[in-house]
C-alpha cells in the first residue's frame, strides 16, 4: 500500500512538472508588457532601486543600460502597452512582494489620453505576465468586465499555441534564469518616422483625469508614502494633442498639491535641450526609436539624478545582471 502511495506521489510530481514546463513553453511572450511583469520574478530580490511604471512610452524610450552605465542606477521597467493607472497600481503592489525600490517613476501618458474605465484591447499585455494571486484577481476585476476568468487563468488564451511557437518559447526555463535576469524591460524600436514637432504652449486650460484614474493615482500616492518610497511623475516626448496638455495642466496641479514633481518633456524648450530631432529620432507618432531613446534617457537620467537620491551600484555584489543587460527588440 505504501509503495502505491509513493508511486502515485512520484507520478503526480512528474505530471505537475510536465504541465509546468508545458505552460512555460505555451504561455504568451511579449516585450510590450507581458515579459516586463514575468521577468520581474527572476530579478535579484530587493535589488531594484528605481522602478518605472507606465506605458510603452517608457519601455520603448528608456534605456536602462544607459542609466546603469552613467549613474549606476539599478532600474527596472514594469510597464505595459497603454497601461492605465489601475494596472500601474497593481503592478506596484506585485513588485513590493519581492522588491524595496527607493524611487518609483510613474508615466502619466495614459491618464491624459484615454478616458475609458476599462481598456480590454491591451489588458492582456498588462495582466498575462502576473502570477496567479489575490492581487492579480483584483487587477483583473478592475481592468476588464468580460472574460475575467480568461485573463485570470491565462492558459485558456494560449493552450492552443502549438502552431505559433518560436525559439523564444523554449527559453523560459529555470536554467535560463541568469539570462532572464539581464533583461530590465527595455524594448528599443528601430523604425523611422519623419514627424512635425508639436507646440502646445498655447493650451492653458485644464481638464481632469477620469474619476477612476484619479482614484488609482491617489492609491499610488498613498501606497508609496506608506512604504517610504519617493514618487516622481513624468511624460516622455510624443505627438501630444491639446486635450493631453489640458490633462497635464491638471496633473501638474495635483502633483503640486501632493508635493510631487511632474516632469512633462513635451515642450519645444525640452526638445531643444535634449537635442531631439523629429525627422530622425522617432519610430512612430508615439515612440522614439533607439537613437531618440538614447537622447531622452540621458536627459531623464540627468533630471532624476538632480532631483532624487538613489545609490550608485556599479561594482557592488548582487548587481551583476545590470552590467551587461539583454535587449529585446520591439521591431
Amino acid at each position: 500500500m505504501r509503495k502505491k502511495w509513493i508511486r502515485g506521489g512520484i507520478f503526480l510530481c512528474l505530471v505537475l512538472l510536465l504541465l509546468s514546463n508545458l505552460n512555460r513553453i505555451l504561455c504568451v511572450k511579449s516585450p510590450h508588457g507581458v515579459d516586463q511583469t514575468r521577468y520581474l520574478y527572476v530579478q535579484p530580490k530587493n535589488k531594484i532601486d528605481v522602478l518605472f511604471l507606465g506605458s510603452s512610452h517608457v519601455h520603448c524610450n528608456v534605456n536602462t543600460q544607459l542609466l546603469w552605465d552613467e549613474y549606476g542606477m539599478a532600474a527596472y521597467l514594469m510597464t505595459g502597452a497603454e497601461q492605465p493607472l489601475w494596472n500601474s497600481y497593481y503592478n506596484l503592489k506585485e513588485a513590493l512582494k519581492t522588491q524595496k525600490p527607493k524611487l518609483v517613476v510613474l508615466d502619466m501618458f495614459c491618464p491624459s489620453r484615454f478616458y475609458d474605465d476599462f481598456q480590454p484591447g491591451w489588458a492582456d499585455e498588462n495582466l498575462d505576465g502576473m502570477r496567479i494571486s489575490l492581487n492579480k484577481l483584483e487587477a483583473v476585476y478592475t481592468s476588464v468586465q468580460e472574460e475575467q476568468s480568461h485573463f485570470f487563468l491565462g492558459f485558456t488564451e494560449y493552450h492552443s499555441r502549438y502552431d505559433q511557437l518560436t525559439t523564444e518559447d523554449f527559453q523560459n526555463f529555470v536554467w535560463n534564469r541568469k539570462t532572464q535576469e539581464r533583461w530590465k524591460g527595455y524594448t528599443p524600436l528601430n523604425r523611422h518616422a519623419e514627424l512635425t514637432e508639436p507646440d502646445m504652449s498655447h493650451v492653458t486650460t485644464s481638464q481632469e483625469m477620469t474619476e477612476k484614474s484619479k482614484e488609482y493615482f491617489e492609491k499610488i500616492v498613498e501606497l508609496t508614502k506608506k512604504e517610504g518610497i519617493t514618487l516622481a511623475l513624468i511624460s516622455g516626448p510624443y505627438l501630444l494633442e491639446e486635450r493631453d496638455q489640458e490633462v497635464y495642466n491638471s496633473i501638474g496641479q495635483l502633483a503640486e498639491k501632493d508635493g510631487l514633481l511632474f516632469w512633462n518633456t513635451n515642450t519645444p524648450a525640452h526638445y531643444r535641450e535634449m537635442g531631439l530631432d523629429f525627422s530622425t529620432d522617432y519610430a512612430d507618432h508615439a515612440h522614439l526609436n533607439e537613437a531618440g531613446g538614447a537622447k531622452y534617457t540621458a536627459y531623464l537620467g540627468k533630471w532624476l539624478s538632480q532631483n532624487y537620491s538613489f545609490p550608485d551600484r556599479r561594482g557592488q555584489k548582487g548587481y551583476e545582471s545590470w552590467e551587461n543587460q539583454l535587449m529585446k527588440s520591439g521591431e
